[in-house]
């Protein structure tokens, strides 16, 4: 059984050029579909903008929702927060709190709530989450030790490592081949994450905060937590903060209490001149404060176990290694080593499979099956962020005559040509599938209807122009072409509203004499 996917997070900087917001978020659209934003995000962002009446609408939009109203009043009154039960209300939080910091309060109940999900043997969720709250209370507590004022660090250490929920949640199988990979080196998460994906968890929070609408103050540091020194220098403090709370939140959840420690304590004694003792009190007042804090987002409230037992018990287990000590890591090396290169066959192998299982053995094209998942996605991304899409039904006239003039194996020899004609022919953004037998079809994403029609007229005259040569005979086919796009302006049309409105196209065009086009609108 794979090992389940913990909590993530590892310090450090990825070697390579850092992408560009921009083309992460190029990136991000190709191969992860996005969340949206709950609906209540988008109420809360929208009302803390109208400076005029931003109370009085956060307040009613938070009341609406009584269980986060109830969990809002409790943090505010908790330890973490020294308010000590004078917060009675929604006014009484804005007005003891101010807006930010209820803002941020809030959002952290919902957005967590949003990216929950059921404990399986492969997400540990309620580890995850753990470990995200002491990560948030370590930063807020870190915050005025090193000189550093913002209600925003508390949300952005809960959110640091988000983006590998949304790895988990939306390309699984690709992400079991991280944590394999992962597992069977030394190597940290998003440096695997980068060469698998090509791009890592921490891009992806960034990426997915901004695109929900939420302020730099909270995407910046989440995008450029593993590289600091290309950190902008308005979150570059935040980053180091967040970076300090990730070791002390791994005190606690790592199983290697003793070396966090002794990390936690180097960087805060030398980078910021805290006696040893002091950084002992302030790690332990990080359990104190977690373990109040996870009750209420419905986490175990288990008290977390004092630093000087956790060194402790450390000590004792150091203390029992002995002279095969060498021996043991020698044999760790190259256990490790053969693992990495079995896990790399087998990541190989699934990338070969998942190929097979898209690809016409015959053309080389996608399949129907590819498909059919990927107008589901298109369409999906059409309607999210308002773009049209284009879908191309065509199929070869009178295919049934070189069948039976030439055989199967002609007519297979035609499909090939056809089919390598059509890729020279279209957009390296278009995706063309053998839909089956002399069926294709071409998804267009952000074209629209005279561009589909144009693309279309290329493919039909370059088709007709093509000559295949069976048995020393020059073969010349035409096709049939069915066009159905998409405009945005209906949000209700479905997949199989668009099929249907290219099927009967294609209809119409054979019915009108072949080798014609018809397109219709959705």
């Amino acid at each position: 059984m794979p090992e389940r996917i913990g909590p993530g997070g590892e310090i450090g900087e990825e070697p390579g050029r850092a992408k560009s917001l921009g083309e992460i978020q190029t990136l991000l659209r190709e191969k992860v579909e996005l969340p949206s934003p709950p609906g209540i995000v988008v109420r809360i962002l929208e009302a803390v903008q109208d400076d005029d009446n931003c109370f009085a609408e956060l307040g009613r939009i938070i009341a609406a929702d009584p269980s986060l109203t109830v969990r809002l009043l409790r943090v505010a009154n908790s330890s973490l927060y020294g308010c000590s039960g004078r917060v009675k209300t929604i006014e009484n939080a804005v007005a003891i709190l101010g807006i930010n910091a209820l803002k941020n309060i809030a959002l952290s109940f919902i957005i967590v709530r949003r990216l929950q999900g059921r404990e399986n043997d492969l997400f540990d969720f309620q580890g995850f989450w753990k470990r995200s709250v002491t990560t948030a209370v370590a930063a807020k507590i870190l915050s005025p030790l090193m000189a550093y004022n913002s209600d925003d660090i508390f949300i952005s250490g809960l959110l640091l490592d988000m983006g590998i929920l949304v790895f988990h949640q939306c390309c699984t199988d690709l992400y079991l081949d991280v944590l394999s990979r992962k597992n069977a080196t030394d190597l940290p998460t998003h440096v695997v994450e980068r060469e698998i994906l090509g791009v890592c968890h921490a891009e992806l929070g960034g990426a997915l905060l901004k695109e929900w609408g939420l302020p730099k103050s909270l995407y910046l540091p989440l995008l450029y937590h593993h590289r600091p020194a290309e950190a902008p220098e308005e979150c570059r403090l935040s980053v180091d903060i967040l970076q300090a709370a990730c070791l002390v939140s791994a005190v606690y959840h790592d199983g290697q209490s003793r070396n966090h420690w002794m990390e936690v304590c180097r960087l805060l004694r030398d980078g910021y001149g805290m006696t040893e003792q002091a950084v002992r009190d302030t790690v332990d007042s990080v359990a104190l404060h977690a373990g109040e804090i996870l009750g209420f987002f419905d986490l175990p409230a288990d008290q977390m176990r004092p630093l000087s037992e956790l060194l402790q018990e450390a000590n004792q287990e150091l203390g029992k290694l002995n002279c095969g000590y060498e021996q043991l890591v020698m044999d760790l090396k190259q256990a490790k080593e053969e693992s990495r290169k079995n896990i790399d066959k087998l990541i190989e192998a699934k990338r070969k499979y998942r190929e097979l299982a898209y690809r016409d053995e015959l053309t080389g094209l996608f399949n129907t099956r590819y498909f059919q998942e990927l107008m589901d996605k298109e369409l999906a991304r059409s309607q999210r962020y308002e773009h049209s899409l284009g879908l191309l039904f065509f199929d070869i006239d009178l295919f049934k005559d070189i069948n039976d003039n030439f055989g199967h194996l002609g007519g297979d020899q035609v499909l090939r040509g056809v089919s390598e004609k059509v890729k020279q022919i279209m957009r390296t953004s278009d995706i063309v599938v053998r839909y089956g037998g002399d069926e294709f079809a071409v998804v267009m994403p952000e074209v629209l209807c005279s561009g589909l029609k144009v693309f279309a007229e290329r493919l039909r005259r370059g088709i007709e122009s093509l000559v295949v040569l069976v048995d020393q005979v020059e073969v010349r086919v035409t096709v049939s072409i069915g066009g159905a796009i998409y405009t945005s302006r209906n949000p209700e049309i479905n997949k199989m509203d668009m099929l249907s409105a290219a099927d009967k196209a294609i209809y119409q065009a054979k019915r009108s004499g072949r080798n014609r086009i018809v397109v219709a609108e959705v």
